[in-house]
């Protein structure tokens, strides 16, 4: 048979030949894609959507106007319109957003370059501020030089991305934020996850590999669900007689912990060794954004060979500018941290007086694990009920039987404010009869 038969006879054979029809819902899938379809089916079915997304009126400081999720399937609650409630969900750690100093730069950089440099990094996106911006970070943060990406997530992926890639091999915290383990899986690394914080855990593998080898440490500087903080000291000490590299992703130590928030390197006084410091410029400091920072040699190397710096538009100017107040102001004012470090230390140690599980919390994350997962959804609608308003955090962002408040502390939080939660806090998880109770969960979605 002639190629040009042959190929019209394969052409009549498919369209003629019953194909399987072709499945439109996305949302079957991967194990994990179903496991999430799973928890999506129980928020809804089970009315807890209402607490899930909520809408903010107005700029969230220290007091917010709130509505329950237009998700939610009744709307007995909706109802009664926007609530005001004081905002203990808030990654406004140091309290700068909305700070008068912070809003008047934002606008002056508004009415001079506009909202956007229309360009990418490595090409037309780079302006003045962009510049001033990372001279500041780096001397602030006490490293030599800096680079800003469009968000901490892209920080995150971009960095671990470009810097370590196959043959190397890479020992992360088993509770690492999901952009660093999304970012290690771009990176064609070996991937060795150690426990959660555990030196000997780590060691037992550097011990394994051959000295000359690339390795890497890389750990969250304070971790984002429980609030603790990283052994640093110990991974720099494990780093130093391994020969390994140490990645920090500081996004929740950022401008919240340190002298005058410079960050968990300079609260143990380590910076120098620190290979690479990742951030995001959203929580402690006023602005969205993330940021690496590192020696002159590494930056350079970001800025020319890391995909979110070069395919991704720059940050706002008038970001950028608010981002430049607020570091001026966290060096002139370091009562600031005093303040932030006095509500979280006053919150955490009447939330344990409660005999409520705040976990291993140092840090302006509490964490409230609860002993059901209902009770989790339940609290977090009494107290916003009474003008307080929490994150309750479930499955995908922790495990399925370590539902949580989480509770984030903010400078700008006076003190009637900490009392009025501690006794709303009380109200509520004594109508639910949650103080004392072991915190000990059903497993399951």
């Amino acid at each position: 048979m002639p190629a040009c038969a042959r190929m019209e006879a394969t052409v009549m054979d498919l369209t003629t030949t019953a194909l399987p029809e072709k499945n439109r819902d996305l949302a079957v899938g991967s194990a994990r894609l179903q496991e999430v379809q799973k928890a999506v089916h129980y928020y809804v079915d089970n009315h807890h959507c209402d607490v899930i997304g909520r809408v903010f009126h107005g700029m969230p400081g220290r007091e917010a106007r709130v509505s329950f999720s237009p998700t939610r399937r009744d709307a007995l609650l909706d109802s009664e319109g926007p609530r005001d409630v004081l905002h203990f969900g808030s990654y406004n750690y140091s309290g700068l957003n909305g700070h008068p100093r912070v809003v008047a730069a934002a606008e002056a950089a508004l009415r001079r370059y506009g909202t956007t440099v229309s360009g990418v990094r490595l090409l037309n996106g780079t302006c003045e501020l962009h510049l001033e911006l990372e001279r500041a970070l780096a001397e602030f943060l006490g490293f030599e030089d800096c680079v800003t990406y469009s968000s901490g997530y892209a920080a995150n992926l971009s960095v671990l991305s470009a810097l370590c890639g196959e043959g190397d091999v890479v020992l992360s915290d088993m509770l690492n934020h999901q952009s660093i383990i999304d970012g290690l899986k771009l990176s064609g690394a070996d991937i060795r996850t150690y426990r959660h914080k555990s030196l000997r855990s780590i060691e037992a593998t550097l011990k394994k590999l051959p000295r000359e080898q690339r390795k890497f440490i890389i750990t969250d500087g304070v971790f984002s669900m429980d609030g603790d903080v990283a052994d640093l000291p110990g991974l720099v000490a494990l780093a130093e007689s391994y020969n390994a590299f140490v990645i920090v992703d500081d996004a929740h130590a950022t401008a919240a912990m340190g002298p005058n928030g410079r960050g968990t390197p300079a609260y143990f006084g380590l910076q120098s060794q620190v290979d690479v410091l990742t951030g995001s410029l959203s929580k402690g400091l006023p602005g969205i954004g993330g940021f690496a920072a590192g020696s002159k040699a590494t930056i350079d190397l970001l800025r020319f060979g890391s995909n979110g710096y070069i395919f991704s538009a720059s940050l706002p100017p008038p970001i950028a500018a608010g981002l430049l107040e607020g570091i001026r102001i966290l060096q002139e004012q370091p009562e600031l941290q005093e303040r932030l470090h006095h509500n979280e230390n006053y919150l955490r140690n009447g939330i344990r007086a409660m005999g409520l599980d705040c976990m291993n919390s140092e840090s302006p994350i509490i964490p409230i694990l609860m002993p059901a997962y209902e009770k989790t959804f339940e609290l977090t609608r009494l107290l916003h009920l009474e003008g307080i308003y929490v994150n309750p955090v479930g499955y995908p962002a922790v495990s399925k039987n370590r539902t949580r408040l989480r509770i984030n502390v903010s400078a700008n939080l006076t003190q009637p404010d900490l009392d009025r939660f501690l006794d709303a806090l009380d109200r509520c998880t004594r109508k639910l009869g949650l103080q004392d109770a072991p915190a000990l969960q059903q497993t399951g979605t």
